[in-house]
This record gives structure tokens, sequence and C-alpha cells, in this order.
């Protein structure tokens, strides 16, 4: 009976704190970090201070907190550390005070866009990972951090643990909550006549205008809401993936298909819809058991890997 009682608590202490290797979450932060530098680094965000006062629609972050709408020079200052914070991040030199610094500067400029009349549904759950990545241990290997420790003599052994799985494992809890969220509302609010009814049809036509934050990347959108019931089946996919996301943390089978059937619908959305989801496509990173990839590595390929070869190598070595 205490064996029976005793077996939730297990698989949920298994869940989020199963022993993972260092490097599981050291390729993730570099990945996340380095794609996000890469995307926002053209990214000017100065424009934004130059937009009239009169419409200014705060948002709650910014009204309950008293955030200050900065003028353009100031912008461009937080701009360039938070740029340097990605970078920092990516490469692990001073780990915990750029991902911290990433994380509060990245709430300020990815939430002020917001503030203007307009929601955005693609860079929230990116200011959440870096938040959950600033709590974590992820510079403890492959990183600048590291390196400097071992020259200096100070570098401490890491040993698989659970302080390497939780951020991801959290991280995945909220992409898939984000995805699930979607797909309930849509049923909620619509019920079967959200993919029965001309909704997605119409949609597909209504992008063609330029109303959305950018337009589609091809205009075949219009073709196919003339294709009968395509624009339907599309309707139905969308929902079918968007509610059945979540099976994807606890079937390993399922994670697979479904992880790639949200990029697929991400990349969907952007390709004939227009909104622009690619940096929430980047949290797909912390899905991979990297500890799993590595195994699958031959080993005469492990040690030239211009990732941390040594540490690839001892993932494989610990998985085996």
């Amino acid at each position: 009976m205490r064996r029976v009682a005793n077996r939730p608590w297990t698989a949920w202490m298994r869940f989020w704190f199963e022993p993972v290797p260092a490097a599981n979450l050291a390729i993730s932060r570099i990945l996340f970090f380095g794609l996000l530098w890469a995307l926002y680094l053209p990214y000017d965000y100065r424009g934004w201070g130059d937009v009239a006062p009169a419409l200014r629609q705060p948002i709650w972050l910014f009204e309950d907190l008293h955030l200050p709408f900065l003028s353009s020079g100031a912008l461009g200052v937080l701009q360039a550390i938070w740029k340097v914070s990605l970078f920092t991040s990516c490469i692990g030199l001073l780990s915990p005070v750029s991902m911290l610094v990433a994380a509060a500067l990245g709430v300020y400029l990815l939430g002020l866009p917001h503030n203007f009349g307009q929601t955005y549904h693609f860079d929230t759950m990116i200011a959440i990972a870096i938040g959950i990545l600033a709590c974590s241990r992820a510079g403890d290997v492959m990183s600048i951090d590291a390196i400097v420790a071992r020259w200096r003599g100070h570098a401490r052994r890491t040993i698989a643990s659970g302080e390497y799985l939780w951020p991801a494992q959290l991280i995945c809890v909220g992409v898939s909550l984000v995805f699930f969220a979607a797909g309930l509302a849509k049923i909620w609010t619509s019920g079967s006549e959200w993919f029965q009814s001309d909704h997605m049809a119409i949609l597909l036509d209504r992008v063609q205008y330029h109303i959305s934050d950018a337009d589609p990347l091809v205009n075949w959108g219009s073709a196919i809401a003339r294709i009968p019931w395509a624009a339907n089946l599309l309707a139905l996919t969308t929902v079918a993936v968007e509610t059945a996301y979540p099976i994807a943390l606890f079937s390993r089978r399922l994670r697979i298909p479904l992880v790639l059937a949200g990029a697929g619908l991400l990349i969907g959305i952007r390709t004939l819809m227009g909104p622009t989801f690619e940096q929430f496509l980047f949290l797909n990173v912390f899905w991979v058991r990297w500890d799993r990839v590595a195994a699958l590595v031959p080993a005469r390929f492990r040690a030239g890997c211009p990732v941390g070869g040594s540490a690839v190598a001892g993932m494989a070595g610990e998985r085996s």
C-alpha cells in the first residue's frame, strides 16, 4: 500500500528532477541565447520612444509596476546592454549576472510594444524562459566561466543532477500550456464551428490585406481558401495539435511527432498568415535530451565536436 501510494510522488519527482548531465542544459542555453541574439541583433526598439503619449495603453505589468516609457536615447542604451547580455549568456560569461540582466531587460523591452493597443503572442514565453534560466545553473559547463575556473584551479566536478533538468522541464510545461490554452480557447468559444465553418478560409483571405505584424511569406492562402474543405482541414489540424500538445510531456513515443507538429503549425502560420513565431520555435531546443542525442553520435566524432567535445563524450559515456 505504501509503495503504491508513493508512486505518484516518485513519478512527480522524476519528471522534474531526474539526474541528467550538466551539458544537457548547457547546450540548450547556447542554442537558445545564440538564436535570440542573432534574431534580435538587428531589431531597434528606439522607435517606441517616439510614439505619442496619447497612444499609450499600458498593460498591467507596466501600470502596476509603474514602469516608465523611456526616451529613444535611453532605449538605445538599454537594448545595447540587453543584446550584449544575450551574447554573454550564450557563451557563458558571468552566466548568473548575464542571464539575470537578460531576463530583467527582456521583460521591459519585449513588453514595451504591447503597450500601444496590440497584443503579441510570440514573445511572452521567451521572457519567461529567460527568467527560468536566470534561476538555473545553466552556465556550469560549456561556458567561459567554466574555462576560467579551470585555469584558476577552482573548477568543481559536475555530476548528473536534477538541477540540470527542471529548468528545461518547466519551459516545456510553459510551451505546452500555451498551445493547450490556444486550442481550448477555440473549442470553448466556438466549438466545432471553429473548423466546420468558413472561419479559416476568411482568415486566409483577410491576412492578404496587411493586417498582421508581418505579411505572409507566400500568397497561397487565398488559393487554399478556394479548395473545398482544405481550410476546414487546416483548422481541424490546428485544434487537434494544440489540444494534444501537452501529451508530449509524458509520452516519449508521441513527443517527437507532437513537437514537430507544433513547430510545423507555427511555420505554417508564418508562411500562410503572417504572424512571426520564429522566437517561439527556439524554445524547442529544451525538448531535446542532448545526452540521448550524444549517445547516438559515433565515438570518433564526439571529441571533435565544436561545442564542448569532452562534455558531449562524457554525456554519451554516462548514458551508456
